[in-house]
This record gives structure tokens, C-alpha cells and sequence, in this order.
């Protein structure tokens, strides 16, 4: 019997992002209680079925989607990646950020096919070899951040306070995580205060690992969220648990590597800047070259437009409406 792969796509509910056609990816409407009807119509799954929190996607982002797979799929390998952002399993390296994310301009057949999306038998093979497949790590120490680059993971989050999170609720979600699962202490600290981040909750992993993820991950954030309710923390921030999980993404995966017992393979992770194909060849070529442009300078630029700066939110704005994004 071939090994049951699924790798959840979590899409938007706005976006009618370009489909890949292979049948190891499911794509998932995150949030799908608030638009049924458009479901229906692009026969698509949806979050909302079973036992779901697809009404908290506001605040668990792309976790509504994971939840829904754990509680409703069977599978061998349970994955995740999000309409702009797969992993690629081909063997050739690409050119990469400082965070470690191969930047593409459009999602199109073109670009499926240049990074192997369509390849079923050799991603089933990459995927059955190893017990997880995970996006390369990032060295914070070269990703900058509103607050100059910062040594630690732990610091590299703490420098985007203000701006993702309140700064309270980082310690919070540590102490949550001592008090909850204390079996994670060790890898929690040694990866908060190492430099390599993982971010992006872009993975595949085997059925018993992937549950033991999940278990470690929902336990934590449905706690954290009757806190948050309680202090008030995240009533300016509405997506705090979902970086909350994206960093304990990388606190599991650090933890089963500490192990030495799995088989972990790291592959590159694509980032697609538009993933609704144009309207005219010319706005194609117009686009292509404006991500050109901030694919090329975006390093640079983070020292010019700080994140959360004025002169950066005023930059963004013309360029979206010049990509129609």
C-alpha cells in the first residue's frame, strides 16, 4: 500500500491563489467559516468541518488548518506550507535571503514546475526516507531587525516587540511552556538563546511526530490564549498566538534533533510574492520586475525602511498598488 502523504495548504479566504496539481497537497481555506458559499463553489476543503477553531483564525493564523488536519485527516506524513510559501525538494540549490527563503516573483506554471511542485514520486521518496522534513534554519546574527541585527532568537523576536507581539508575552509563553510541558525546558532555552531560527511552520513529518507537535503546540497556546484574555496583552496584536506557535515550531524541531534518534532532512523554502497570475502580459512583466527590484535590495532596504517605520509603510503602499497585491 503506498504511504498516504498530505501536505496542507493553508489559503486565504481573498486570495484565489494559483492551485499545484499534485495530489500530495490539499489545499485548506484558513477560516473557512466566514465564507462557506465561496467554498463550495471552488470545491475546496475547509477548516470548519469536524472539530475545528477555524473562528480563531484572526489570532491562530495558519494553525486553524494544522488543528483541522490533526483532529479530521488520516495520513502516514502530515504537512504543512501556506499558499505563498513551499518547500522545494529538488536537489539543486537556489539563491537565498538572509532568512533563509528562495524568493520567487510569481506563482505561475512557469515557476511550479522550476521548482519541482509537480514532482510527486521524487518528493514521495525524499519524504519517505527521513521521519521529518523540515525549511533551513536562519542565522539571526545576519537577519536585521527594527532594532539593529541581534545575537540571539530570543533577541531577534524581542527586537519586533511592539510590532508583532507585545514584549510581555515572549517570557509568558516560556513560563507556559515550563509549566505545561516541562519535558520541552531544555530545548526551549537553547533555542531561544542559540542564533538559528526557523520560522514559517513549513514542514512534513510522520503521523506520530506530528501529533506529538501538535499536542505540545495547542496545549500551550489554548493556555496562553485564556492568559492573554486575562492581561490584555494582545488586545493591539491579534495574531500573537500565531507567532507564539511559529516560534514553538522552532522549539520542536530543535527538541528532535537534540534527540539524535530522528532522521530530519532540511530542504530550501520558496516565498512567492504574487500568487495570482496577472491580469495583461504587460502588468506580468511590469511585476516581474518590481519584485525584481525588492528581492535585490530588501536586505539593504531594511537599514533604510525599518520595520514598522512610517517611511516603510508609506514605501509598501506604492509598491502594492503598483503589483495590485
Amino acid at each position: 500500500m503506498q504511504t498516504q502523504i498530505k501536505i496542507f495548504v493553508s489559503r486565504r479566504l481573498d486570495v484565489d491563489s494559483t492551485l499545484v496539481s499534485n495530489p500530495i497537497y490539499k489545499p485548506v481555506i484558513c477560516g473557512a467559516v466566514y465564507a462557506k458559499d465561496e467554498i463550495n463553489k471552488k470545491n475546496l476543503l475547509g477548516d470548519d468541518t469536524g472539530e475545528n477553531i477555524s473562528s480563531r483564525r484572526n489570532s491562530f493564523c495558519e494553525f486553524t488548518v494544522q488543528y483541522w488536519a490533526w483532529k479530521n485527516e488520516e495520513a502516514d506524513y502530515y504537512g504543512l506550507c501556506h499558499y505563498r510559501r513551499y518547500l522545494t525538494f529538488l536537489s539543486k540549490h537556489f539563491r537565498a535571503n538572509a532568512q533563509e527563503q528562495v524568493m520567487e516573483g510569481i506563482l505561475d506554471n512557469f515557476t511550479i514546475k522550476k521548482y519541482g511542485l509537480l514532482e510527486e514520486e521524487p518528493m514521495r521518496h525524499i519524504i519517505g526516507e527521513n521521519d521529518v522534513v523540515v525549511n533551513e534554519a536562519a542565522d539571526v546574527n545576519k537577519i536585521p531587525t527594527p532594532l539593529g541585527f541581534q545575537p540571539s532568537v530570543y533577541d531577534h523576536w524581542v527586537a519586533h516587540g511592539g510590532m508583532f507581539f507585545d514584549r510581555r508575552v515572549l517570557p509568558l509563553l516560556v513560563e507556559t511552556i515550563h509549566r505545561l510541558c516541562p519535558q520541552y525546558d531544555a530545548a526551549t532555552k537553547d533555542y531561544l538563546h542559540g542564533k538559528w531560527h526557523r520560522g514559517y511552520n513549513c514542514y512534513v513529518m510522520k503521523k506520530t511526530l506530528f501529533f506529538q507537535m501538535c499536542q505540545f503546540q495547542f496545549g500551550v497556546l489554548f493556555d496562553l490564549e485564556k492568559q492573554l484574555e486575562k492581561n490584555g496583552y494582545a488586545k493591539n496584536f491579534e495574531r500573537t498566538l500565531g507567532y507564539m506557535g511559529e516560534i514553538m515550531y522552532g522549539i520542536f524541531i530543535y527538541y528532535l534533533q537534540k534527540q539524535g534518534s530522528y532522521k530530519i532532512k532540511e530542504v530550501q523554502l520558496v516565498y512567492f510574492e504574487q500568487t495570482v497570475l496577472p491580469d495583461s502580459q504587460i502588468q506580468r512583466l511590469a511585476d516581474r520586475f518590481l519584485f525584481w527590484a525588492k528581492f535585490r535590495f530588501e536586505d539593504f532596504g531594511y537599514k533604510l525602511l525599518p520595520k514598522g517605520s512610517r517611511r516603510r509603510n508609506f514605501v509598501k503602499n506604492i509598491y502594492f498598488s503598483l503589483v495590485k497585491r
